[in-house]
């Protein structure tokens, strides 16, 4: 997906700007500062998730979205376009999410956008 971009002066995220990879991230980033539950979000959270790739080697993914709302809880979100949410790749690294925010009390949740 294309219209990559800057998203400026959000609200909700200890960045001054957070960068987004499509339109329906940057759509995605205007629910979150909406949206009355959400505290904080980010794409600059770091987090690195281990899985295996195709070929079986460790290989590491970066979730878009790391989400924080007013009950405390935390959310990982992962946006994907309709014809990449049943890629193998995408299931892989899906499972390794679930599992991954599973051990830190982290719900994970993958959209199709």
């Amino acid at each position: 997906m294309a219209n990559t971009g800057i998203y400026k002066d959000p609200k909700k995220s200890a960045y001054s700007i957070e960068y987004y990879d499509s339109e329906p991230e940057r759509q995605f980033m205007d629910f979150l500062e909406q949206s009355e539950e959400v505290v904080k979000w980010t794409k600059n959270h770091g987090i690195r998730i281990p899985y295996f790739n195709l070929d079986d080697k460790l290989a590491h993914y970066t979730p878009d979205f790391l989400i924080e709302y007013k009950n405390g809880e935390q959310e990982i979100v992962e946006l994907k376009g309709s014809h990449m949410i049943n890629n193998p790749i995408t299931r892989r690294k899906s499972q390794a999410a679930m599992e991954w925010c599973k051990k830190r009390g982290i719900k994970y949740t993958l959209k199709e956008v």
